[in-house]
C-alpha cells in the first residue's frame, strides 16, 4: 500500500510543480512584455500589493504557512495534518511574487504543495499518523525532484530535513515519489537541466581554494542569516500590511533598478555567467556607462552578491511569497563567480573552471542555510550534472557545515539555538504515535460534588491512585481531591457525613482533551511537576493518564526496530 501511495502522492505533486512553473513563467513573461523599461521597478510593488490582498482575504487561514519549518512544526506538534488549501495557495501566490520580480524561491510553495498532498491523501484514506507523516515525506521529495529534475536530491532532502531519522523502509516510498514526480514533470515540461556547461577535471592541487571557499561559505551564509533577521525586524514596525507591501515593492524596484540580476529568482544570472556572458548583467543597469574595467567588474558582482540577500529578505518579510532555498543557491553562485574572478587575478597561473566554483559555492552556501549538508551535494550535482565534483563538493560543504555547527556551538552557553535538535525532534514524533485513548486509565467508581467525606475515604481505600476525579450528574469534570488535601482531617470522624466533595476539591493543574497527543501529554506532566492528569472530552470525564505508564509505552516504542515507519 505504501507503494502505491508514494506513486500518486509524487504524480500529484508532479502535477503542482508543473503548474506553479507554468504560473511563474506566463506572469513574468506578460508583466515584463506589458510594462514600459521605465516602469520595471513598478512590478514588484504591483506582485506585492496583490498578493497582500490575496492573503488577507482569500488565504488568510494558510498565510502564515511558510515551507519546511511548519511542515516539520505540524508532523511535531499538530499530528502531521496539514491544510487542504495549502495544496494550491502557496504556489498561487510565489507565483505571483516571483513573476512579478520577487526575489525568492519556488522551493517554499512545492514543499508546502507536497505535504500537503501527502497529508490529505492520508487523511483522505483514513491512515494513521505513521502514515501520514510517510506520505508528507513523500510529497516533499516529489516536489523538490520535479522543481530541480533532482531526484536523489529531493530523496535526500526529505530524508535529511523533513522525516525524523532513516529506516530501511523508507526507500522504497520515497525514492519512489521523487521519481514519479521528476519523470511526470519532465514528460509533460521536457527535459529541464538548470545548468547544463561543460565541466574540466577537478585537479586536486586545488584543494586549498575549496578549503577557503568553504570558509567563505561559512561566513556569507551568516550574512544571508543576519541580512535575513534584520529585513524581518525593520519591516515589521510597519503595522499595516498594505503600507508595508509599498515600502516593500518600492524598496525592491529601486534593487532592481541598480541591478536587473536580482528580478526573480535569479537562475538566469547564474547561467549567464556560466556561459561567459557576465557583462550581460551589467548592460541593462545604469551602472553600465561606468568604465569596463576588471576592478569594476569585480565591484559590480561584489555588490551584486552582496544585495542578494537584502532583495529575498525585502521580499519574503513584506508581503511577498517564497522561500530562502533559491537564493541561498544563487547567492552562493555569485560567490562563486567572484572568488573565481579574484583567484584568477592574483594566481593568473591557476588553471581553474569558473562553472565548478559556482557549483561550489552554491553547495556551501546551501549547506548551511538549509542546515542540510548531503543534500547540498547531491542536489548540486544533480541540477549541474557535475558527478566528477563530488569529491570537491563534499569538502566544501564540509568545511562550511563544520564551521557553521562547531564554531556556532561555542556561542550556545551565551545565545540560545532557535528550533529543536534532531534528537528532541524524534523524542517529540515518537511520542505523537502513542495514543491517548490507548494510555488512558478509567475510573469505574468516581466520587460527585454531593458525595460525602466518607464516601471520598472509602474510594481512596479501593483506589491505588493519589487522586479522585470530582463530577457532576452528567459526568463533566468539577475538580480533583488529592490524598494530601485531607490527609490531616481523617482523625476528625464527626466531619465524615457532613463536608461533602465539594468542599474538598480543588481545580486541576491541567487536564488533557482525550484527542491530544502523548507529547502534550508529557509537557503538561513536566510543566505541572504532576504524575496523574485528567482525560477528558469536551470537558467529560474519560480517566486518568499517568506519567509512568507513558514512558513505559514511550520505552516500547524507543525499541522497536522499525520505530517510525
Amino acid at each position: 500500500m505504501p507503494f502505491v501511495l508514494s506513486v500518486v502522492v509524487g504524480l500529484i505533486v508532479g502535477l503542482s510543480a508543473i503548474l506553479i512553473k507554468t504560473i511563474i513563467f506566463y506572469i513574468e513573461q506578460y508583466a515584463v512584455y506589458f510594462a514600459p523599461k521605465l516602469l520595471y521597478f513598478l512590478l514588484p510593488l504591483i506582485g506585492f500589493l496583490i498578493v497582500t490582498f490575496i492573503n488577507r482575504n482569500i488565504f488568510q487561514q494558510t498565510a502564515y504557512f511558510s515551507g519546511a519549518r511548519h511542515v516539520i512544526d505540524s508532523i511535531e506538534n499538530h499530528s502531521s495534518i496539514i491544510k487542504l488549501r495549502l495544496v494550491y495557495s502557496k504556489f498561487v501566490t510565489t507565483g505571483l511574487t516571483i513573476g512579478f520580480g520577487g526575489s525568492s524561491g519556488v522551493e517554499a510553495a512545492i514543499i508546502s504543495s507536497g505535504a500537503a498532498v501527502g497529508s490529505n491523501v492520508g487523511r483522505f484514506l483514513g491512515l494513521g499518523y505513521r502514515l501520514r507523516t510517510l506520505l508528507i515525506g513523500c510529497g516533499v521529495a516529489a516536489g523538490i525532484a520535479a522543481v530541480y529534475n533532482a531526484p536523489m536530491g529531493g530523496f535526500i532532502f526529505a530524508l535529511e530535513t523533513i522525516l525524523p531519522e532513516f529506516t530501511p523502509t523508507l526507500l522504497i516510498p520515497l525514492l519512489v515519489a521523487a521519481a514519479a514526480g521528476k519523470i511526470l514533470f519532465e514528460f509533460i515540461m521536457g527535459e529541464h537541466l538548470r545548468f547544463g556547461v561543460p565541466l574540466t577535471d577537478f585537479a586536486y592541487e586545488q584543494i586549498p581554494l575549496v578549503i577557503l571557499l568553504g570558509v567563505l561559505g561559512w561566513l556569507m551564509s551568516n550574512y544571508l542569516l543576519r541580512t535575513y533577521s534584520y529585513c524581518a525586524t525593520y519591516l515589521s514596525r510597519i503595522k499595516n500590511a498594505y503600507l508595508r507591501a509599498i515600502a516593500g515593492g518600492l524598496a525592491l524596484g529601486s534593487i532592481i533598478f541598480l541591478f536587473p540580476p536580482m528580478y526573480g529568482e535569479g537562475y538566469v544570472s547564474i547561467n549567464a555567467l556560466l556561459n561567459n556572458e557576465e557583462r550581460s548583467l551589467i548592460t541593462n543597469s545604469p551602472l553600465a556607462g561606468l568604465p569596463n574595467t576588471v576592478w569594476y567588474n569585480l565591484f559590480f558582482f561584489f555588490l551584486v552578491t552582496m544585495v542578494k540577500p537584502i532583495s529575498t529578505g525585502i521580499c519574503v518579510n513584506s508581503g511577498g511569497e517564497g522561500g530562502y532555498f533559491a537564493p541561498s543557491l544563487i547567492t552562493g553562485g555569485l560567490m562563486g563567480f567572484l572568488f573565481y574572478k579574484v583567484v584568477v587575478l592574483i594566481f593568473p597561473f591557476y588553471q581553474i573552471s569558473q562553472s565548478t566554483y559556482i557549483f561550489l559555492g552554491m553547495a556551501s552556501v546551501f549547506a548551511c542555510i538549509m542546515n542540510a549538508p548531503v543534500t547540498a551535494i547531491f542536489l548540486v550535482a544533480e541540477i549541474t550534472q557535475s558527478y566528477q565534483l563530488f569529491v570537491p563538493l563534499m569538502l566544501v560543504c564540509a568545511v562550511s557545515y563544520f564551521l557553521k555547527y562547531y564554531l556556532e556551538n561555542l556561542r550556545r552557553s551565551v545565545v540560545k539555538p532557535q528550533g529543536q535538535s534532531k534528537a528532541l525532534r524524534v523524542d517529540r514524533i515518537l511520542l505523537n504515535q502513542l495514543s491517548i485513548k490507548q494510555l488512558v486509565e478509567k475510573d469505574k467508581s468516581p466520587v460527585y460534588e454531593t458525595s460525602t467525606f466518607r464516601d471520598v475515604v472509602e474510594n481512596f481505600s479501593k483506589s491505588n491512585r493519589e487522586l479522585l476525579q470530582v463530577l457532576d450528574d452528567e459526568g463533566m469534570l468539577k475538580g480533583i481531591i488529592r490524598l494530601s488535601d485531607f490527609r490531616q482531617r481523617l482523625g476528625d470522624i464527626s466531619n465524615y457525613d457532613v463536608t461533602l466533595a465539594r468542599d474538598l476539591m480543588h481545580p486541576p493543574e491541567a487536564v488533557i482533551e482525550i484527542d491530544e497527543s502523548a507529547s502534550t501529554a508529557l509537557d503538561l506532566f513536566d510543566s505541572n511537576k504532576i504524575w496523574s492528569l485528567p482525560v477528558v472530552r469536551k470537558g467529560k470525564f474519560k480517566g486518568f493518564i499517568s506519567k509512568s505508564r507513558l514512558l513505559t509505552q514511550y520505552r516500547k516504542e524507543l525499541t522497536r526496530v522499525n520505530r517510525f515507519f
